[in-house]
Parts: C-alpha cells; sequence; structure tokens
C-alpha cells in the first residue's frame, strides 16, 4: 500500500485563484481524470493507480479544501467552481478529450463539468456511488450535521476514532477497509486544518437537484453506473435499473479494487485502451 506521505511528495502544483492545487499526472494511453469524493483526496485512487496507469494517462487533483491542496475558510466550494478547476487544469495540461471517473462528491463535480461550457469533449463517464439528489436519504445524519448551522462547532469535534466509525459505517461487511487505510485518510483530512472545512464542502448537497434521476447529459457522454451491494446510501436508490452493483460498500477503489478496475476498464478501453484480456493478465502478474 502507498504511504500518503510518498503519495502527496510525487504531487505538482497547479496554481488556480490564488490557490494552491495538487494533482498527479501519470501514465500513458487515453487522458482518464479521476474525481476524489469526501471526505477524501487524490490519494484515494491508490489502489486503482497501479492497475489504470499502464493503459491510461490518469490526471486526479486534490479539490480545494481536500488532501495536500489549499483548504481556505473563505473560500465557497461550489460544485461550479469545483468543476471550473478541473476544466482549467485539463486545459493548462494541453488535453482537448478525456474520459472520467468520480466517486460520491466528485461525480457531482463531474457531472457539472459536462454542463459547463467548454472545449474539451469528455466522451465516457463512470460514476461510482454517486448520490442522486439533495434529498436527506441519500446523506448520513453525521453528514447532514455538518452541513446544517451547528456544523462548524461539530466539525471540532470529529476525532480519529469517530471518523474510523464513519467509514465502517458506508463500507461492506465482507470488504472492510483496513485501519491502516483509516489512519492514512484520517492524515489527509487533518493536513492544513481540513476538518474546519467539511461543513463549507458539505454545502454541496444544497446544490443538488431535488430529484433521483440522473441528470440530462449531451448524447455524446456516455456514462456507467457503479454502486456498492452494501453502501447503505446506495440501497436507497436501489430503483435504478442502470446502475452496475458491485459487492462493497461506498468505497469500491478502495474494497475491492480488482473487480472495480475490471468493470472500469471493459466501459472505457472502447476509447483506444488496451483489451480486458490483457488487463486481466496485468492484474493476476501474467
Amino acid at each position: 500500500m502507498l504511504n500518503p506521505n510518498i503519495w502527496r511528495s510525487q504531487q505538482r502544483d497547479f496554481q488556480w485563484r490564488g490557490l494552491r492545487v495538487g494533482f498527479h499526472d501519470e501514465g500513458q494511453g487515453p487522458v482518464l481524470v479521476l474525481l476524489h469524493g469526501l471526505p477524501g483526496s487524490s490519494w484515494d485512487w491508490h489502489r486503482l493507480w497501479p492497475m489504470l496507469s499502464g493503459q491510461f494517462r490518469l490526471i486526479c487533483p486534490d479539490f480545494p479544501g481536500c488532501g495536500d491542496s489549499d483548504k481556505p475558510t473563505g473560500y465557497s466550494y461550489r460544485l461550479s467552481d469545483q468543476a471550473q478547476l478541473v476544466l482549467d487544469l485539463l486545459h493548462h495540461l494541453g488535453i482537448q478529450q478525456c474520459q472520467m471517473i468520480g466517486h460520491d462528491y466528485g461525480a457531482s463535480v463531474g457531472q457539472r463539468m459536462l454542463t459547463a461550457e467548454s472545449d474539451i469533449h469528455i466522451s465516457r463517464c463512470s460514476w461510482l456511488c454517486a448520490r442522486p439528489g439533495a434529498e436527506a436519504r441519500y446523506f448520513l445524519w453525521r453528514e447532514l450535521l455538518l452541513a446544517g448551522p451547528l456544523g462548524p462547532l461539530f466539525c471540532h469535534g470529529i476525532s480519529e476514532g469517530l471518523y474510523g466509525r464513519y467509514l465502517e459505517t458506508l463500507s461492506g461487511p465482507y470488504t472492510p477497509i483496513s485501519s491502516q487505510t483509516r489512519q492514512d485518510s484520517w492524515q489527509l483530512l487533518c493536513a492544513h486544518q481540513g476538518r474546519q472545512i467539511l461543513p463549507l464542502l458539505l454545502q454541496y448537497r444544497y446544490e443538488l437537484p431535488l430529484s433521483n434521476e440522473h441528470p440530462t447529459i449531451n448524447e455524446r457522454t456516455r456514462q456507467q453506473y457503479i454502486g456498492g451491494e452494501y453502501d447503505p446510501l446506495s440501497k436507497r436508490n436501489r430503483h435504478s435499473a442502470d446502475t452496475r452493483w458491485i459487492k462493497t460498500g461506498h468505497f469500491p477503489h478502495l474494497e475491492d479494487a480488482e473487480h472495480l478496475a475490471l468493470l472500469l476498464v471493459d466501459f472505457h478501453r472502447e476509447d483506444g485502451s488496451d483489451s480486458p484480456a490483457v488487463f486481466r493478465n496485468l492484474i493476476s502478474g501474467q
């Protein structure tokens, strides 16, 4: 498992609207942008990274307010701003076409990117455990409390133990997140006094539509929805017939990265990556 401090040391810097944004850019092939969820960071993709970087050029930022990027208290953290950040980063890197994978909050940001005015063509998107609407049933009570008026007070009481139990609540019974992963994730959450930013980040709940329908996207963009069978949030959206289910909780990329990688490559390879057979040989060591 990659140590988060090593991961952070390998990041590049992108200056955006006065903020330092850390990001990774590695691999060869079609460009695949990875957008992390909350609470999380680009390090959340570390288990998928070696399985995808041989077939794709992977780009993943730490959103402002997350990971090792700047976390100012006077910033709005709107979904539209986070989406514009990613688009500007892609422009900075000279990218005109890409594919996308977004988990949770990252899926909401990615969907905003698809509706923004941009000359970057996004051909395929995979949404992992995306929250379909702003309704309270799609959020845990801890998240609702943080997103409410008492959030700034409550965030100071979050301990590593409480954070670990939050992750346990969302992970699957047969694919638990290891204690080391919980500790490493906590370390990245707390970097640059990140706990106090959580209430601001979770305000995105009020930007989501009051609907359980997927947003209408340009038909040129193909979409794949993947949900965790044991994700308490995905269970509340079980009627979604176009979702592929994986036997994990809310964090399939941390709980069962190998199975998830097969689903992702099978979908995204059609834009130019290697075949699933080649990929299965790579992850099995053959």
